[in-house]
């Protein structure tokens, strides 16, 4: 049997579906963005499509706690609606354990895919690594806490607790907030080297740095998992500690969404995102040789004898015709030259020379 809506539950639904609306918004944006306006549809744009299932899912768990009581004095709950809110909120607690886990892992693997350093990218496995571990250890202490199972959720059910919930969920939320930070200043350490202008570095590196918000939710949500564990009104209790976990993953998904979304916000303001040329994401200082946007390279085809000897050369017109602002690119695919649809252009070279003479070529990078 349902109970009726107090102040506290219509507090926690209204927040939980505003945040799946919102999450939802950002990520259809920035799939949008990549799969038609620049970039390309990557492996962390997945992940944050399953970390918003995931969220959603939760939602709907968390509502139907409500529904039985969540947001609700126990003083005024039924034994059996006690037992039904807590059962829901705990398949919730499941899925929201794995979707913190997998959003986190979607955000290192977007910045994964603009580093080239070896160690910037076993860094960032670290983290994925680390995370996922706990995550899913938590998801499983959900359930795994107690024997036999139903007495987590049913006071009239005598059970033996092996496993401390609150101290398992102290250590992930912990990490999970310290990986926020860290997602948010690693940015800063790669970009910061880079051949750019000032002001892009800023903009660029403020704007991967937006998951310090879900860090900050992070810190909030762990002060509040202490007093969970010693309450005898745990429906009512735990409410904005959901809340605040909820918002964690929100800021998490729409910050990681927001720098993916600027060719998008450059093709309706109208802005110019061709004019500077591509900057390359290596943080080694390379030669260069910016001609026309682009680069040309010579690439002998075959040696002959040392006589006067015709030889083919090769001429490749690299990038093609996209978005090179130096801060659209950073955030998106870097350019490759194109198979299909771009601009190649090829000339036939007739390079000779006289006994003794060495021809060399060598290829730049811009």
């Amino acid at each position: 049997m349902t109970v009726p809506l107090t102040p506290k539950g219509q507090q926690l639904l209204g927040v939980l579906w505003m945040e799946v609306a919102l999450s939802f918004l950002f990520i259809s944006l920035r799939f949008y963005t990549r799969k038609y306006v620049g970039g390309a549809v990557g492996m962390d744009d997945y992940l944050l499509i399953l970390s918003w299932v995931l969220m959603m899912a939760f939602a709907a768990c968390t509502s139907r706690s409500v529904s039985y009581g969540m947001g609700t004095h126990a003083s005024q709950l039924t034994i059996d609606n006690n037992s039904n809110g807590i059962l829901w909120l705990l398949i919730g607690q499941f899925l929201i354990a794995v979707a913190m886990g997998v959003s986190k892992c979607a955000v290192a693997v977007f910045l994964i895919r603009i580093v080239i350093k070896t160690w910037h990218k076993m860094l960032l496995y670290f983290w994925i690594v680390t995370i996922l571990a706990l995550s899913f250890l938590l998801a499983i202490a959900v359930f795994a806490q107690c024997t036999p199972v139903q007495s987590i959720w049913d006071t009239r059910i005598e059970g033996t607790c092996t496993l401390s919930l609150t101290i398992i969920a102290k250590i992930m939320c912990s990490w999970s907030a310290a990986m926020d930070f860290f997602l948010a200043a690693f940015p800063w350490a790669i970009i910061w080297g880079l051949n750019m202008k000032r002001k892009e570095k800023i903009t660029i590196c403020v704007s991967l740095s937006l998951g310090v918000i879900a860090g900050i939710c992070g810190v909030v949500r762990t002060t509040t998992l202490d007093a969970l564990g010693e309450t005898d009104d745990y429906l009512y209790a735990v409410s904005d500690s959901v809340m605040w976990t909820m918002s964690e993953l929100t800021a998490t998904l729409i910050c990681v969404s927001i720098p993916a979304l600027r060719p998008l916000y450059n093709r309706l303001t109208g802005g110019n995102s061709t004019g500077g040329p591509y900057q390359n994401y290596g943080y080694e200082n390379q030669k260069s040789a910016a001609t026309a946007g682009g680069e040309y390279g010579l690439k002998p085809m075959n040696r002959g004898n040392k006589d006067r000897t015709h030889y083919d050369v090769e001429v490749t017109r690299g990038g093609a015709d996209t978005d090179t602002d130096s801060d659209t690119c950073i955030v998106s695919e870097p350019p490759q030259i194109p198979k299909n649809g771009g601009i190649q252009r090829h000339h036939e070279v007739t390079v000779s020379y006289e006994e003794g003479f060495s021809a060399t070529s060598s290829k730049q990078h811009v």
